[in-house]
């Protein structure tokens, strides 16, 4: 390793102050708005660590240096490892081959093969300024997802998506918030219910939820809830309430989707702009309900925000952070869900954010 003194002074400097948000990150998690912001970015911290560190400690002790440049790597690996394509292609055969098991005829624990049906969803963050959305509809016309979800959809948005969609989504709802500049707005092939709708009391509305009848007569249960979301932002109103309080009511809006799922008891997706990372506490306790459906069918970080540098400069962006989600119940009612395949498009559409495509199957196994 080349020393270079200015270099290595630099990375003394980081190196103090990494190890203080690595201790708070993981004794103190998200206690604080001002935390919560430095979690976010957790994995340019792990990743901007390991070259600092061992820098730092070079000159010193190249053994040291080693010894962290092992400690971070493992560290990292164990929290970000599934961002690396190589792993998740193994990954993916090793589900591959277990989905092979659990229907081939012949496997005594499985006599009937399973029944299943396929759902396209694309989800997609509008940002709330009004423009043409001319190739966005060029983009559903190209990927032809079985259903659409909206988030910050204004009435403008909802206007021409109305004229756009009409023909081939003959199942559409818009519910936009022009008080607030927000709004949702869904759009499906299938047949659904809205059987859901909440927001707090001076805030914008944090998540919908329409109920969707599978037309697969297979499967025991017809009927898929459907959860379309945006959580608060980090940087909304936080001159009004400040970041700790938008903080906790990101978290109490997400808690309320999750007791809203497990009151239902019935198959569930939750897709949309979650203004979270995997850095944060709620991203934890999430996952311990439900599966990430990136991490099972994704390819690399799946970072969606932002694709534009707005409000500061109208100009386009390479995404540094994973804020859209799709999350679903697995296996904990029937029908089993797994996201199958799922990736972020980069197409230019005008807002900060990337749409994400999921191809989600849904399957039971009969046993008689």
């Amino acid at each position: 390793m080349l020393y270079c003194p200015a270099m290595s002074t630099l990375c003394d400097l980081l190196l103090l102050p990494f190890l203080l948000w690595l201790a708070a990150w993981r004794l103190l998690g998200d206690r604080n708005g001002w935390l919560a912001f430095l979690n976010a970015w957790a994995w340019w911290l792990l990743s901007a660590a390991l070259p600092a560190g061992m820098a730092a400690l070079w000159r010193r002790s190249r053994l040291a240096s080693l010894l962290w440049g092992v400690g971070v790597a493992a560290f990292w690996l164990r929290e970000y490892g599934w961002t690396l394509p190589a792993l998740k292609n193994r990954t993916r055969i090793r589900r591959i081959e277990q989905i092979q098991t659990d229907t081939n005829p012949e496997n005594p624990e499985n006599p009937c093969p399973n029944s299943s049906f396929s759902l396209s969803l694309l989800t997609f963050n509008l940002l709330n300024n009004q423009r043409n959305l001319t190739p966005l509809l060029a983009l559903v016309a190209r990927e032809t997802p079985d259903v659409l979800l909206f988030q910050e959809c204004i009435p403008s948005h909802a206007a021409q998506l109305e004229r756009g969609l009409a023909a081939c989504y003959p199942h559409r709802l818009w519910l936009p918030a022009p008080e607030y500049g927000m709004g949702f707005g869904i759009a499906s092939r299938l047949p659904f219910a809205l059987t859901g709708f909440w927001q707090y009391p001076g805030f914008e509305p944090f998540a919908t939820r329409v109920t969707i009848a599978l037309p697969h007569p297979t499967i025991s249960s017809s009927l898929l809830d459907l959860y379309c979301v945006q959580f608060i932002s980090p940087t909304n109103e936080v001159r009004r309430v400040g970041p700790t309080a938008l903080l906790r009511l990101r978290e109490r809006q997400i808690d309320w989707v999750l007791a809203e799922i497990d009151r239902r008891q019935r198959p569930a997706l939750v897709v949309g702009d979650w203004n979270t990372t995997e850095g944060s506490d709620a991203y934890r306790r999430v996952t311990a309900q439900l599966v990430d459906g990136w991490r099972e069918a994704g390819n690399g970080p799946g970072w969606s925000w932002p694709r534009r540098l707005n409000p500061l400069v109208n100009s386009a962006a390479l995404p540094v952070l994973r804020l859209d989600y799709a999350l679903h119940t697995s296996r904990r009612f029937a029908p089993a869900l797994a996201v199958a395949e799922m990736r972020v498009i980069q197409d230019a559409l005008g807002s900060d954010h990337c749409p994400l495509l999921a191809r989600v199957e849904m399957e039971e196994v009969r046993l008689f």
